[in-house]
Parts: C-alpha cells; structure tokens; sequence
C-alpha cells in the first residue's frame, strides 16, 4: 500500500471517527430536546452526519481500508458531555452541540487542504459544506432563543 494511499485512509478514518461521535451527540441532544422545529433539524443534521461516514467508509473500502464503525473514546465524552448538557435545558445542549460542530469543522477544514484525489476533495468539501450549515443554524437558533418562540406543547 501506498503511503499516499494509505495516509488518505487515516484521514478518511479519523473523519468517519468525528462523524460517529457526531451521531452520538446528536442523539443524545434528540432525545433531550422536545421542541419540534429544533428537534426537527437536529435530526436532518444528525442524518447528515449518517451519509459523511457512508460516504467516507465508501472511500476508506475503495482504497483498500477498514472503516471505523463505530464511536471514539473521545465521542463517548462528547455524548455524555451532551447527556449532561440536556439535564440543564436546550440551551446548554445547543451550546454543547455548536462546540461539537465546531470541532468538526476544524478537521474538514484541515483535510481539505491536504493533497488528496480530486474526487475524495469533493466529498469532503461537501460534508463540509454541511458542517458550516450545521453551525450557522446552530449558532442563529441560540442567538435567537428559538426554543422559546416556538414553545413545545405540554404533555
């Protein structure tokens, strides 16, 4: 195996590890928040990071890699941090989430300046497309306190 081959599987992997984490956070932040139009987007968002790790283990698999399946030590933190997070209210658990993005971010970021395949380029450029989107929403609906105008029904 190539080193350049196999330098794009380890960075293909530790993607597909941040977005596994991401799942975990976003599940964790689902299942803690109740109101619809959050709840909603969180879910799309957390779908997207679902299609980063089909599409990047698609890539690691092509060049001959294995593709992490599961989470990292450092999103099992990153899940109970958004657990524990979702016992204080939406805001903390927004605020957790938008840290979350954040990181992932920085690392799309920085592979994309990597000399990598024109074609996994594009891949990553799009997923990090969706991380700034992520962000963006994530950023506006705490600047806007969307939970409270549009407040959940009570059950």
């Amino acid at each position: 195996m190539a080193i350049a081959t196999k330098k794009l599987i380890e960075e293909c992997n530790d993607l597909i590890r941040f977005d596994h984490d991401a799942i975990g956070a976003y599940q964790e932040a689902i299942e803690k928040i109740d109101t619809p139009v959050i709840r909603s987007q969180l879910e799309v968002f957390r779908g997207d990071h679902e299609r980063h790790v089909v599409e990047l283990s698609a890539i690691v698999r092509q060049h001959g890699g294995s593709p992490p399946e599961k989470p990292s030590a450092r999103g099992i933190i990153r899940k109970t941090m958004t657990k524990i997070a979702g016992l204080m209210g939406i805001e903390p658990t927004l605020s957790a989430m938008r840290s979350n993005e954040k990181v992932l971010n920085e690392q799309y970021q920085k592979r994309l300046s990597l000399d990598l395949p024109a074609e996994v380029k594009e891949v990553i450029a799009r997923n990090y497309g969706d991380e700034q989107r992520h962000l963006a929403w994530i950023e506006q609906a705490i600047r806007t306190r969307l939970w409270e105008t549009h407040i959940a029904p009570t059950p």
